[in-house]
């Protein structure tokens, strides 16, 4: 069977265009409402050698059928149009009407109705004349949003008849479907063209815009577009007006970037109609050297990625393989999906679309991990009984026929499948609501089955979620430890999941090391899908995070890395789920899809040697490549500033830098060493040499932050080092910004072999000097080390908050964005509704002050939704406030907790205290109000804290003392997520990072 396919426009076209042949769609995406009941049902024949899709009925158990298709039929936007359906009637035919039905927008549905009576039997084309305006059917659905007007982006939404008898049975089938555009407001629409389908440009193609007029008139209008880097720095652009005559195309040449990367295109155009609106669309493209395809199975470390292929049209599924195969894809995890291939007990196993789709991905050199789920409805076990009421999730198959179904799935892909995993996410209750010990037992039958087919194929533990946690669709938490020991034996590889951001993943990974080691689980682990979605962390912070997990699982042990996922689910730039992949969900590559394309080019069948010692705070690891030179990958972690740099020695042959993108920059070699920068975002250095060179230390380090006084004069702290064995001369040369001044001029320093010297700046900060925690200033320290480096690294200056007399209108600190989100829910489609969605979600403006004895808080609180069941310690896991304080002279932090309790009470809680104070007694001292407004979805906390209760004088330790708060947020499923001033509170207890807060 070939699946539908679905042009999308390209250009405003004015003649008849394919939409649709529905005797090349898949049955199953065809959805018939009620067949069962209705005696309904819709496949795919034969008439007069075309194919169709046939819905046969019983008209007495329905006077009508309807139906629509999950594939997504996009209508070009018009103001008036005809579509037309080539319909096939038979003798006699029992039908009164074929009613089209169209989608808009808002989701009002229009049914279009056109009689058949006058039709001869076999084929008929039937118009369809529609007006976006007037449509002249009648709608439903909607709601208040309805107003009988096709509002774009707009869908074929399926077909309905309607029957001239109730007896006996009929049928009618429905071939392809063709629109007309009679007029429209739209523009021609410009294509981006670089010489492949996904919008990959290699340096042997050039890139440009095309704009083509097929219509029947003559266009005339204005075209621009500016073309910038991932970092926005324009590149080149254009502005041209155009005329074109009937048929006539022109080509706009976009200049070729000088660097590697992904670029983003914004477009412009707009005719000399007034009616007319302007085509507006940001393209991107990556120019790069690809990475593939690469002919043969994968070897070494396994570059993988996911995507779900079936059912999909099948140009999308060559567009997808195709693009995975140019950035270097080996593997792609793909689902069997049981109750797909086996709809009803009595049909026979169908393995033909999986079979397509692997021959569609295996023409570009990628082979299948193929996952054993989920099941059909009557597959499950009728003596299962749901680990969880609270929760929906799949059911346990019955155990006999999952058997069945192993046997013949691993029989039929015999020497076809290297990798078989069983199920999905086995610990996650949304996607297995059954035990773990039935989960084992559905384990160690596959993997019997598997190896009896197949002794060569290796199996896969259920891609785990997540290291056990706290949330609350992980119900057996448990589950991962007893499946690696109770199902020892019944699997070949471990495989684990893990989203989000890296320092999460870290964790995790660090503990899943341990946790295997304490176990004795000899088997290998495979990080075979993880990813972040873009939408919090950007599309470049997508790409980095990808390089930083996928080495750091290699260098950790993992066997390969998946990344989920090739493409995004969808459009919406707001929902989390649509936005995890390499590419946009119509084939544009993303920052993540260029970095993924350099791992793959530089460390295709490299091995992995070791960590690299570089200091704390640095992450690097030497690697060999299938050449035999060494490959370091690295980046810092440290959250102070930008830019570590570091000396190597023991250099013997060239060197050379290698950016995300590929970019290649050789680096000066002096005397066998070498000075390198290591900032946060990674980078690769190539060694054309097989001995490991030498990390010999750092030239600059942080002593302690700089934090500045309005009004006042700071100290920022630093130390010059000098790891080589002569003496060197160290210039440097502060850039400050606007508002800090520098109090004295610093000479250049000679530091002898081995020696090092602290260096003090005395920076004066004007008395209006301000701002916001997580708006900080950075200082730029320009440094020349000799002849051997330069440049400027940059360091955050950190401002105090004044603590004024009273509360002050404007906030002290604001909780609004992105990269003060911690999301603590595992990150999962069923779990998109509790992802942050910005400042209506959850934000905060909190204001401090005193009185002259007591320290004032006041938290205004952002929240759409109010849950706090919890009170006493457990009142985080509910909406709420933590907040820490560390006071001079004192051992120990104070951390306290507000909350206003679903009943509307008030609660006050200490988790920790100082020595030598009570925490009960000083929670009861704590004075709390707080209040409501759920039109205004605002929860307010006021606060007072006398100084005698916890210590506080302002004489004490210059008046200054740090200061953190976070607010919880609890929509009704348990904790999701929490937004923070700073780091150092939710995670751990790390009063460093926090603000420092001084009497004024």
């Amino acid at each position: 069977m070939r699946y539908s396919v679905v042009l999308f426009f390209s250009i405003g076209i004015l003649n008849a265009a394919p939409l649709v042949d529905f005797g090349a769609v898949a049955p199953e995406s065809i959805r018939l409402h009620t067949p069962g009941k209705r005696e309904q049902a819709a496949g795919i024949d034969t008439f007069d050698r075309r194919k169709a899709l046939r819905i046969d009925w019983n008209n007495a158990r329905a006077g009508h059928f309807e139906f629509h298709t999950t594939d997504k039929l996009i209508l070009p936007e018009f103001l008036k149009a005809k579509i037309r359906v080539q319909a096939y009637l038979p003798e006699h035919c029992k039908a009164r009407s074929l009613n089209l039905r169209i989608v808009d927008r808002d989701g009002e549905t229009f049914q279009v109705y056109r009689p058949l009576a006058g039709l001869k039997p076999g084929w008929n084309e039937i118009i369809y004349e529609l007006d976006s305006e007037t449509p002249g059917a009648g709608s439903f659905g909607a709601g208040k949003k309805a107003n009988r007007k096709i509002d774009f982006p707009a869908r074929l939404g399926g077909f309905a008849a309607d029957f001239n008898s109730k007896d006996g049975e009929g049928f009618l089938a429905i071939g392809t479907v063709e629109i007309e555009i009679v007029s429209t407001r739209l523009p021609l629409r410009p294509v981006l063209e670089t010489g492949t389908a996904v919008h990959v440009l290699t340096p042997e193609n050039e890139a440009g815009i095309l704009l083509a007029n097929d219509r029947a008139v003559d266009v005339s209008g204005k075209l621009e577009f500016r073309v910038a880097d991932v970092n926005g720095n324009p590149v080149c652009g254009e502005e041209s007006e155009v005329f074109l005559a009937p048929g006539e195309s022109r080509r706009f040449p976009i200049v070729k970037p000088e660097k590697f990367g992904v670029y983003y295109v914004d477009v412009k155009y707009s005719e000399f109609e007034e009616h007319k609106k302007p085509f507006e669309k940001t393209f991107r493209f990556c120019y790069m050297k690809p990475a593939g395809p690469v002919p043969g199975p994968a070897k070494g470390f396994l570059f993988g990625g996911c995507t779900h292929p079936l059912g999909k049209p099948v140009e999308d599924q060559k567009r997808e393989a195709l693009a995975a195969a140019l950035c270097g894809i080996k593997v792609m995890r793909v689902d069997f999906y049981w109750e797909s291939m086996q709809p009803t007990a009595q049909s026979e196993l169908n393995f033909k679309r999986f079979d397509d789709a692997l021959r569609v991905f295996e023409e570009q050199g990628i082979e299948f991990q193929a996952i054993y789920c989920y099941l059909p409805k009557w597959a499950a076990a009728k003596d299962w009984k749901p680990l969880s009421m609270k929760f929906t999730g799949k059911p346990r198959p019955d155990y006999g026929l999952w058997r069945r179904f192993i046997r013949s799935a691993a029989g039929h892909y015999r020497g076809k499948l290297r990798y078989v995993e069983v199920w999905n996410e086995p610990d996650h209750v949304g996607f297995a609501n059954f035990s773990a010990l039935e989960y084992i037992e559905l384990m160690k039958i596959a993997y019997a089955e598997t190896k009896r087919a197949d002794p060569n194929m290796r199996v896969l533990t259920g891609g785990y979620t997540c290291m056990p946690n706290g949330f609350v669709k992980l119900v057996e938490k448990d589950h991962m430890q007893r499946t690696l020991v109770e199902g020892r034996g019944s699997y070949d590889i471990f495989a684990f999941h893990g989203h989000g951001p890296f320092h999460d993943y870290r964790n995790q990974i660090d503990r899943l090391v341990k946790m295997k080691k304490e176990l004795k689980v000899e088997a290998p682990w495979w990080a075979n899908e993880t990813a972040i979605s873009s939408i919090h962390v950007g599309e470049l912070g997508q790409g980095i995070t990808l390089y930083r997990k996928l080495i750091y699982s290699w260098a950790r042990g993992a066997m390969g890395y998946s990344w989920f996922n090739l493409r995004n689910n969808g459009f919406d730039p707001g929902e989390n789920e649509h936005n995890f992949g390499l590419l946009t969900r119509d084939f544009y590559p993303k920052a993540a899809y260029g970095v993924y394309n350099t791992l793959a080019r530089l460390f295709r069948e490299a091995e992995y040697l070791g960590d690299a010692d570089a200091g704390e705070g640095i992450d690097a690891f030497f690697f060999r490549d299938a050449r035999g030179e060494l490959l370091l990958p690295h980046w810092s972690g440290a959250s102070s500033g930008s830019g570590r740099v570091l000396l190597l020695s023991g250099i013997s042959g060239p060197v050379t830098r290698i950016d995300l993108f590929g970019n290649e920059e050789v680096l000066p070699v002096c005397n066998d060493a070498l000075v390198v920068e290591v900032g946060k975002t990674p980078a690769t250095l190539r060694f054309a040499q097989r001995e490991t060179p030498r990390i010999c230390g750092e030239f600059f380090q942080l002593a302690d932050d700089f934090i500045c006084r309005p009004g006042g004069t700071g100290k920022y702290r630093f130390e010059l080092m000098n790891p080589t064995g002569t003496s060197l001369t160290f210039r440097i040369e502060p850039e400050l910004s606007e508002g800090l001044t520098l109090k004295e001029k610093i000479l250049p320093l000679r530091i002898a072999p081995g020696q090092k010297k602290t260096v003090t700046l005395r920076i004066a900060a004007d008395k209006n000097f301000r701002y916001l925690h997580n708006r900080q200033e950075m200082i730029g320290i320009a440094l020349a080390v000799d002849d051997l480096w330069e440049g400027v690294l940059h360091f955050k200056a950190r401002c105090t908050t004044p603590l004024n007399r009273g509360l002050s209108g404007r906030p002290d600190f604001v909780l609004e964005s992105a990269d003060q989100m911690v999301t603590l829910v595992a990150n999962h489609p069923d779990s998109a509704h509790l992802f942050w969605k910005g400042g209506e979600d959850l934000s905060a403006e909190v204001r401090l002050g005193h009185d002259g004895t007591a320290l004032l808080l006041k938290v205004d609180v952002r929240d759409d939704i109010h849950c706090q069941p919890y009170r006493g310690g457990r009142m985080y896991q509910g909406d709420g406030i933590q907040f820490a304080l560390q006071l001079p002279d004192q051992k120990g932090l104070w951390e306290i907790g507000l909350s206003r309790r679903d009943d509307g009470e008030n609660d006050v809680h200490l988790w920790h205290a100082p020595e030598g104070f009570d925490p009960s007694k000083t929670a009861a001292e704590i004075q709390l109000e707080t209040r409501r407004d759920e039109a205004k979805k605002v929860t307010g906390y006021t606060v007072r804290i006398p100084f005698m209760t916890i210590g506080l004088n302002r004489n004490v330790g210059g008046g200054a003392f740090r200061f953190n708060l976070l607010v919880n947020d609890n929509d009704g499923e348990g904790r999701e997520s929490y937004i923070a001033i700073a780091p150092g509170i939710g995670e751990s207890k790390t009063p460093d990072e926090y603000p420092v807060v001084i009497f004024h």
